[in-house]
């Protein structure tokens, strides 16, 4: 199973990306964040169970290679809550996300881990 999510950029946001790339970062940064809920229900495709929150870039984990793709590691929560059972946890947990723009449409493509079908 694979889960992805694309963001429509604005002109803004497509000329900051075409900065050097420790202005690139920061501006990925900042549109991952402004998707965070948005990007929770793409995580959320990995775990039937729990509710994914609290998605952010882990600081230091972008990687943007010559050929236009981008790895980043996200961070973010798993809660799980069942009154009948007297459960209520969260835990913590991170995924590895690569990240293409495509110039031509202004799309932000991010794509999840691929992980087997159980």
């Amino acid at each position: 199973m694979e889960s992805s999510y694309q963001i429509k950029l604005s002109p803004e946001q497509r000329e900051s990306l075409a900065q050097d790339l420790d202005f690139s970062a920061g501006v990925l940064t900042e549109i991952i964040d402004e998707h965070a809920d948005q990007l929770g229900y793409m995580l959320q495709a990995y775990y039937p169970r729990e509710k994914v929150s609290r998605v952010m870039v882990s600081p230091g984990s972008m990687v943007i290679k010559d050929d236009g793709l981008t790895s980043m590691r996200l961070e973010y929560v798993l809660e799980e809550f069942s009154a009948c059972s007297a459960i209520d946890t969260e835990q913590k947990d991170k995924m590895t996300v690569i990240v293409y723009l495509n110039a031509e449409t202004g799309v932000l493509n991010l794509k999840g881990e691929t992980w087997p079908e159980l």
